[in-house]
């Protein structure tokens, strides 16, 4: 894609006019007046080619074969999914790639992927000569998966034997009786595999994806809000669902599944672009039929345009998502003008579907808040984001109909044209109000995981001192208590796009970011805010609290305990993690059983139950 980005005299007068503009529609088509004649689309389309792929399938060798240091195992991988993911459908170098991955995969000691892996060659048609080696690996998988069997290595042992004479005709010196002993003797066990896969105790009957340890109730203004039904403990789930929406970070698009942003070390290919990799065949279909059937047409000009914002990528996955699921742009806009006019549109509750509430679905999604079209907020720059998808649509796919010719840009343009741009600027709104970013923090660095939308969030009161967090489980996001929660008391968030928690961020700063996310911010009447709380850092110890000797000794152990655990949360893997588990979130009731006032070691204690959620999901290196 070019863009020969507006002049800055071109810019101001946009603004101007985008300033006396009330309507998302309006305000799409001054920005779409002013820049679309100036973009243009690249014809040329980065495809899978076997050059490509011998390429990353090279890099992915000399990955392996040099190892020069413990991280050589994952670059490995990640150069062959690149190798697979750029590979012609049916050619050779996909069942190279693959069985080439298989032997990464065995030296990771990650024989059921390696086992996926080499019948993903197989089947792509893995060159007779070299089978042998690769039904010899399978049997070896298969040995170690299952010691006490001898029915699948001896299958694979025999498909060996039966594929030999075509190894030995290019190389005869290979002796199999002494090569399998040798292996079979090298052989390790599996590599222990720690899934964090937490579950709902008991499933609430109205609310989807909820506990029953919440319900909803309305207050006196007709707002919709969750509160506990009994006392919850910390560490207890009490919603776990799919998202509406996840986009993960473009740099992890070939180690993480493109669909529910899970680390996988055995990802499957888009069938149609090099751009995208999968956990499982369900993901993929999932993707497919949800919306990269539409983004596998633009994908690559969308990386070119919102690599650094990943934002607007996940405005373009649930646009799609939603169009798809509507079954045409005007048949969306219909659906939406519908949402529009319901009576309860002043406090937007969400709607119930035969006395239940499903916060995923289209209509619910609608109804989140967004930022309205004001100048402030709606400005060029922003509107431009909507122009240049809109003009990848009309480009790149037929869902505008036929693309627009270059003098039809502004005159008799397409009406599609402004209907996706309203609908499209709207959705950006919907998504800097909405959205919340999965982030691990670590010594030194930040890390951007994943975007998502969750509406769910809507129905959860923001404050300060939060008792609530969410991380994802699996392909799931879950909300966990990260404090004690009475029976009866509001389910309060900390949204990170909105105020922030007090433990980090100073109260000014948490009044500023807070006009940053409403249009009419009001100040905020939390707890940590009437108290004026400070930060972790400027909080008195609880060393310097009147409290019982006794109690105060038991909390001293505590703190000793906690700084033994930070470490772990910092370098652990999940099983060492989860055996802290239960222990640190009694240890979090336990302060607070004992202190009600605000202290740094609860804010510490709050901190490393973040920190250790998140690094549950993270965790998924692969060392030798």
């Amino acid at each position: 894609m070019i863009i020969n980005y507006p002049s800055d005299d071109v810019k101001i007068t946009a603004n101007k006019q985008l300033a006396k503009k009330k309507t998302f529609k309006d305000k799409f088509e001054v920005a779409w007046n002013s820049s679309a004649p100036y973009i243009e689309i690249n014809r040329d389309k980065l495809n899978k080619t076997v050059g490509h792929s011998m390429l990353w399938r090279e890099i992915g060798n000399k990955e392996y074969t040099t190892a020069k240091n413990k991280d050589y195992l994952r670059k490995s991988i990640e150069a062959y999914t690149k190798s697979i993911a750029f590979a012609p459908l049916g050619s050779s170098e996909l069942s190279l790639a693959y069985a080439n991955r298989s032997a990464v995969l065995f030296k990771a000691r990650l024989y059921e992927d390696c086992l996926l892996d080499i019948e993903r060659s197989l089947k792509a048609g893995y060159p007779d000569k070299l089978k042998t080696k690769l039904f010899l690996r399978q049997s070896l998988c298969f040995k170690a998966l299952k010691p006490n069997s001898g029915l699948e290595p001896g299958i694979s042992m025999a498909n060996a034997i039966q594929w030999l004479p075509n190894l030995k005709k290019y190389n005869p010196k290979y002796n199999i009786i002494k090569e399998y002993p040798k292996m079979i003797n090298e052989l390790k066990e599996p590599r222990e595999i720690i899934k964090f896969i937490p579950e709902i105790k008991n499933d609430n009957t109205i609310i989807v994806g909820a506990s029953d340890a919440i319900e909803l109730k309305k207050t006196n203004e007709n707002n919709q809000h969750v509160v506990a039904t009994r006392d919850i403990k910390t560490g207890e789930f009490i919603y776990i669902s799919e998202p509406f929406a996840v986009i993960g970070c473009y740099k992890f698009r070939f180690t993480n599944c493109w669909h529910c942003c899970r680390p996988t070390w055995a990802g499957i290919p888009c069938d149609n672009c090099p751009n995208t990799i999968y956990c499982s065949v369900i993901c993929k279909k999932k993707a497919w039929d949800s919306y990269h059937n539409i983004e596998c047409l633009i994908l690559e000009q969308l990386l070119e345009l919102y690599e650094k914002n990943r934002i607007n990528f996940l405005v373009v996955n649930f646009f799609l998502k939603i169009l798809n699921s509507a079954g045409g742009l005007l048949e969306l806009k219909k659906r939406i003008d519908n949402i529009d006019s319901i009576k309860n549109l002043l406090c937007k509750e969400f709607i119930f579907t035969n006395g239940i509430l499903d916060v995923n679905t289209i209509d619910n999604f609608h109804l989140l808040d967004y930022y309205e079209p004001t100048p402030d907020e709606c400005i060029f720059e922003v509107a431009l984001v909507a122009v240049l998808f809109v003009k990848l649509l009309d480009q790149k796919t037929d869902i505008l109909g036929k693309k627009t010719p270059s003098k039809d840009l502004i005159q008799n343009k397409n009406e599609k044209i402004l209907i996706s741009g309203e609908i499209f600027l709207r959705y950006i709104m919907i998504a800097y109000r909405n959205s919340q970013s999965f982030v691990e923090t670590a010594p030194g660095c930040v890390v951007v995981w994943s975007a998502a939308i969750i509406p769910f969030y809507k129905i959860l009161k923001n404050s300060c001192d939060p008792n609530v967090d969410f991380t994802h489980v699996g392909s799931n996001v879950g909300y966990y208590a990260c404090k004690p929660i009475k029976q009866g008391e509001p389910i309060q968030i900390s949204s990170s796009r909105a105020t922030g928690s007090y433990h980090l961020i100073p109260k000014i700063d948490r009044y500023k970011r807070l006009g940053c996310s409403a249009d009419n911010p009001q100040p905020c009447k939390c707890t940590a805010c009437l108290g004026n709380w400070s930060i972790v850092t400027f909080l008195p110890s609880y060393k310097s609290m009147i409290l019982p000797t006794r109690i105060k000794e038991e909390l001293n152990f505590m703190r000793m305990r906690l700084a033994v655990w930070q470490k772990l949360i910092c370098h652990g893997d999940s099983k060492q993690l989860l055996t802290i588990k239960d222990d640190l979130n009694r240890m979090n009731d336990m302060f607070y059983q004992y202190i009600t006032v605000p202290c740094r070691e609860i804010s510490e204690l709050h901190l490393s139950l973040k920190a250790f959620y998140s690094r549950l999901h993270t965790i998924h290196d692969t060392y030798e």
